[in-house]
């Protein structure tokens, strides 16, 4: 919200700066201070950082982290499109969209290429990164997701197909003697998946 009113004067005030009465004139208040917007421009207000112009009493005022713009100057520093209405990321003191943000620093899912943008729920494994429905077993295709499986080299088997394909069992009682799967819901082993859902973060 602005720190300032505008509005029309029917009192017998002066001008704070000029001395000018105000009366029936357009006026801006701002810290118990009444002045004409010819000086509200030139002593008061905000500038804009992106075309270095006093953003006017008239004008729509946009603010963020004690920065000011006017608002058809808050656009996206990659394509310039306008974000005054719009979501937006702040990385190293410039705005970018959420589109050019997403070409730029968005992981790839090592099952499809594309990016995860936010909103995509993905798995992370040994500094990896899936989409979690990407995550699928080398052997039957079925999703994984956040569920139990073995890696074997490149690929990653779900406990089904592993059983089937290369678990050795005891003789005696037939069970399994693999190590545990790499994650299980029930506990947290060191290089289990993660699951999560990217944000958009305002930095």
């Amino acid at each position: 919200p602005r720190t300032y009113k505008v509005g029309t004067m029917s009192e017998k005030f002066d001008c704070h700066y000029c001395r000018d009465a105000l009366q029936g004139k357009k006026y801006v208040e701002k810290e118990g201070r009444h002045c004409c917007v010819k000086c509200f421009e030139k002593f008061c207000a905000n500038t804009c950082v992106e075309c270095r112009k006093p953003i006017g009493a008239d004008a729509k005022e946009l603010h963020y982290k004690n920065r000011y713009w006017h608002d058809t100057c808050f656009r996206c520093a990659k394509c310039y499109h306008p974000l005054a209405n719009e979501t937006f990321v702040s990385k190293e003191n410039k705005i970018f969209c959420n589109k050019c943000t997403t070409r730029e620093d968005s992981p790839r899912c090592k099952g499809c290429f594309k990016q995860i943008v936010a909103g995509d729920q993905n798995v992370e494994y040994k500094k990896m990164v899936w989409h979690k429905d990407c995550f699928t077993c080398s052997n039957c295709k079925q999703v994984i997701g956040t569920g139990s499986f073995f890696p074997k080299g490149e690929d990653f088997y779900c406990v089904t197909c592993h059983e089937t394909k290369f678990a050795k069992h005891c003789v005696k009682c037939n069970k399994d003697l693999e190590k545990d799967p790499a994650w299980s819901p029930t506990r947290g082993n060191p290089g289990m998946t993660t699951a999560s859902t990217v944000k958009n973060v305002l930095s």
